[in-house]
């Protein structure tokens, strides 16, 4: 129910005669709206809809906030007066969650969104709000949360819960002095079966063979479906001359003894890697399971079924990333790399001031895509450096083609951090001449937190040069305000968490005044990034946040307003 207007309408004016239809409505979105008055009188849209959603009958609907609030429990309850208390102005908002008892026995979620329509004080009074039957959706968070660490068809660890187990075991194999290894397992023959049989009876024999593994590996080894056929056991106790021999009864286990389907039985085709986890020194987590890769990659290159360890004969057999160095540089030659620009906006008059220059990268099927998941693999390469060169060189374009622009330009950690590679980025600004004066810098928290001296060299050449500098992200990182003066910032840009549905979110309100102030004693601008409803935006310009930026005030475009109206 989003409004569309700062002016406080009556209830009445929301829906007709009293809600009419309008309430039927509400009833099938699964939702029931309601007017608090100022003494906490509940008028309920259509009680039969409230009564449906409230699990009981309409003459026992409650009629009162004491009513409503005796049907929640302690926690409940807190949080949805926590949430009235904070309608301390015309207009504030709310939303809170929780569970109510219905008179069947059972509690179900809810949630509860309100505006504030009149009222002084620190006393909500005149209320419109409507309560929303969410049940399905906890139950499908529920299961988000579930699946976040569980294979959804095995029921076993997935990839990313079996690799923080790995890390926590081998601290305790460090502690008590013991070896263990990681074995990867791949079911080999799916395809085959698939093909035969269809995919169900594939699944079939994953889960089969998942169940055979769950049986032999209980605690304290470790086990995780790690691919779509392929499965993690990390072994708690096994000393390098035990692996051979551990690892071919294993294979035994699994492929001697047929698996039972519709379709006749079944055998598993099942290759091994083995990997030591050595008691001694640390271990990179990345590693382990990229050496157990690679390990495997050559058992089936030899077409064996297990081939033993041996860390010089697999050292040069590396598993490539997705993302290769030759990838980036093709991109960069192909001028496959561009960029988008989103306006930042004065908070008092909307003015535009700005405009942030984003990547975009051209797949090789013509569509332009965010080049997020390209810079954080440029990145691993150690070729990041390279697409914030890119990105200077087209915004210099625009900014020598269009003399009243203002740009703002992302600068990695890895750019400013090496001598080289800063030199080389403030020689191309340097070629920017009386333009530099329109560009600002962006530099995350990290650049500042991993290298201040670095970043502080970096930013007093850059500002002989007219730029100005930017800490992109913050409140999201750890780096204080005496870190972020080393590199004098003219201003920070408030991390988009803290902004998102800012304006229904107290906590966030109360953090979001604290970096203002501070940002205020230091002389800091504020830039508040991810502003998407004018609810918010109204609330970051009473906050006192100079500059918005969201898709409120735009998206980022390849080609912004002022390329159209001048046809470029």
């Amino acid at each position: 129910m989003r409004e569309t207007s700062k002016s406080a309408a009556p209830a009445s004016d929301i829906t007709a005669e009293p809600y009419g239809r309008s309430a039927h409505s509400f009833g099938l979105m699964g939702a029931t709206p309601f007017d608090v008055d100022a003494d906490g009188t509940l008028d309920w849209g259509f009680a039969p809809d409230a009564a449906r959603l409230l699990r009981c009958r309409p003459e026992t609907l409650p009629h009162s906030q004491e009513g409503l609030n005796a049907r929640l429990d302690m926690a409940s309850r807190r949080r949805r007066n926590t949430a009235l208390r904070s309608l301390t102005w015309d207009g504030a908002r709310y939303r809170v969650s929780y569970q109510i008892d219905g008179l069947d026995g059972r509690r179900v979620w809810v949630e509860e969104r309100g505006q504030r329509l009149s009222g002084q004080g620190q006393t909500a009074s005149d209320i419109t709000a409507i309560i929303i039957d969410i049940e399905s959706r906890k139950l499908e968070e529920a299961k988000a949360i579930y699946h976040a660490s569980y294979d959804p068809l095995t029921d076993l660890w997935n990839e990313r819960r079996l690799r923080e187990a790995v890390s926590t075991m081998h601290r305790g194999l460090q502690y008590f002095g013991r070896n263990g290894a990681l074995v990867r397992l791949k079911l080999s023959n799916i395809p085959d079966i698939n093909d035969s049989y269809g995919y169900d009876t594939g699944d079939h024999l994953i889960t089969a063979l998942a169940q055979r593994l769950s049986v032999k590996f209980p605690a304290p080894d470790l086990l995780g479906r790690i691919g779509g056929i392929s499965f993690g056991v990390a072994l708690a106790d096994c000393e390098a001359d035990e692996m051979t021999s551990r690892v071919n009864k294993l294979l035994s286990y699994l492929s001697d003894t047929p698996y039972p389907s519709p379709h006749g039985n079944l055998y598993a085709e099942v290759n091994a890697s083995c990997v030591p986890m050595s008691a001694k020194g640390g271990v990179d987590i990345e590693a382990l399971f990229s050496a157990s890769r690679a390990a495997l990659a050559v058992t089936q290159d030899m077409g064996a079924r297990y081939v033993p360890y041996d860390a010089d004969k697999f050292r040069n057999h590396n598993v490539k990333p997705k993302t290769q160095a030759e990838d980036v540089i093709a991109a960069l030659n192909d001028r496959r790399v561009s960029l988008a620009y989103q306006p930042i906006v004065d908070a008092k008059s909307r003015d535009l001031h700005h405009y942030e220059c984003l990547l975009r990268l051209k797949r090789g099927d013509g569509e332009i895509v965010s080049a997020g998941g390209f810079i954080m693999a440029a990145e691993k390469l150690g070729l990041v450096h390279l697409l914030d060169r890119r990105a200077l060189e087209i915004a210099s374009e625009t900014l020598l083609r269009y003399s009243d622009i203002r740009l703002a330009l992302n600068v990695s950690a890895a750019t400013v951090k090496y001598l080289e590679t800063a030199d080389a980025y403030l020689d191309a600004l340097r070629a920017l001449g009386p333009a530099t004066k329109r560009v600002t810098l962006e530099l995350t928290e990290t650049v500042a937190l991993e290298d201040p001296a670095m970043a502080s060299r970096f930013s007093v050449e850059a500002r002989m040069l007219g730029c100005e500098f930017s800490i992109d992200d913050f409140g999201s990182g750890y780096t204080t305000f005496q870190n972020l003066m080393a590199i004098e910032a003219d201003s920070v840009k408030i991390d988009g968490s803290f902004i998102q549905d800012l304006s229904m979110t107290p906590h966030k309100q109360t953090f979001v005044r604290m970096m203002v102030d501070l940002a205020q004693t230091f002389g800091v601008k504020t830039v508040a990034e991810m502003v998407e409803t004018r609810e918010d935006a109204d609330l970051l310009k009473r906050l006192g946040v100079d500059y918005l930026q969201g898709y409120l005030f735009g998206v980022p475009s390849a080609a912004p307003a002022w390329q159209r109206h001048t046809g470029a």
